[in-house]
């Protein structure tokens, strides 16, 4: 009986380099990682590929092993450069040149590796592995070494911008002086869309009053949500209408500033409450048409104005804002 036998080419085959060959048969690998890598040669090589994306369940299925198990093989293999990956973790994966492979692996004083790895049921699904973080899972890529750097001088890709920690990036965006808060424009408007019809920066300036005379808070952000939302429970209505003539202030203002952006929805709680509280702040903000045609006509001659954290081109929301208001209530015609 013969042991050589003849490829048939309708069957398919994959032709494998002798190099690539030779280094199976002298390289020391687990069984699982001996399957793994037989796995992917098929994958990559079976297919006249250079490289591809390949899953650890992709892996597993062909393996008949736990894709924790094909997990941690992949990641052993890609340390001791018989792999490489191109991308994040998620890239491609193809095998590196003979040359490059760390045949027999060093032995470590202790293991990092733990003898058992828990697995969870997770609704109607399969079996889910959760993979312990260790050094073995350390990536390496055939383009870049492998460089192990403290975590302070890491920085983001070119082209991308660094993500800051949560904590540190809660804290920058709000900040209180001891007399006043400090809030990130993106943050100011959120808030905006989620307490409307309330006036958010009002409402800021009022807690910051609050606030300089009270003990100090570990977590300022979360005090100015509290506060918002309460203000929020009281007027969920914002300010009342009753007896402020909205529309003709709206109309007034379309007129007197017809280079201004057009107000397109003239019944958004938001800006009507904010006009009937510009209204009901004083006596002199009552007097008919007189005072709201001098304002109209200096918030003309702006070409931009400071609302929520960043300078604008003057619109009406703008225009009736607290600070915004007062500033040009208050300036010289």
């Amino acid at each position: 009986m013969s042991n050589v036998f003849t490829f048939k080419s309708a069957g398919g085959f994959t032709r494998m380099d002798n190099q690539l060959m030779d280094a199976l048969a002298a390289v020391h690998l687990s069984p699982a990682e001996f399957k793994t890598l037989h796995a992917i040669a098929r994958l990559v090589i079976g297919y006249n590929l250079q490289e591809r994306r390949i899953t650890a369940e992709e892996i597993a299925k062909k393996t008949n092993m736990l894709p924790a198990h094909a997990s941690r093989a992949i990641s052993s293999l890609l340390a001791r450069r018989v792999l490489y990956r191109v991308g994040g973790s998620r890239g491609d994966i193809g095998i590196c040149n003979p040359s490059e492979w760390v045949y027999q692996e060093s032995k470590k004083d202790k293991s990092t590796q733990p003898k058992t790895v828990e697995i969870t049921n997770i609704g109607s699904l399969d079996n889910v592995t959760k993979l312990p973080i260790s050094d073995d899972s350390l990536l390496y890529r055939k383009e870049i070494p492998l460089v192990t750097v403290p975590t302070e001088q890491i920085t983001a890709p070119q082209g991308a911008e660094p993500t800051p920690i949560e904590a540190e990036t809660k804290a920058k965006q709000v900040e209180f002086n001891g007399e006043d808060f400090e809030v990130d424009a993106v943050l100011i408007t959120k808030w905006a869309q989620a307490y409307a019809p309330i006036d958010v920066e009002a409402e800021i300036k009022r807690a910051a009053a609050w606030a300089s005379g009270s003990k100090p808070k570990k977590d300022w952000r979360r005090f100015l949500v509290n506060w918002l939302g309460r203000e929020f429970k009281r007027n969920p209505n914002g300010a009342s209408e009753a007896g402020v003539p909205v529309d003709k202030i709206i109309d007034l203002y379309h007129k007197v500033c017809p280079s201004l952006p057009v107000v397109t929805v003239a019944g958004d709680r938001v800006l009507r409450s904010m006009i009937a509280e510009r209204w009901n702040e004083s006596p002199d903000h009552q007097s008919g048409q007189g005072f709201w045609l001098g304002f109209f006509q200096k918030a003309n001659n702006r070409n931009q104005v400071f609302f929520r954290g960043q300078n604008v081109q003057p619109r009406l929301e703008a225009l009736v804002s607290r600070a915004v208001f007062r500033e040009i209530a208050e300036a010289a015609q």
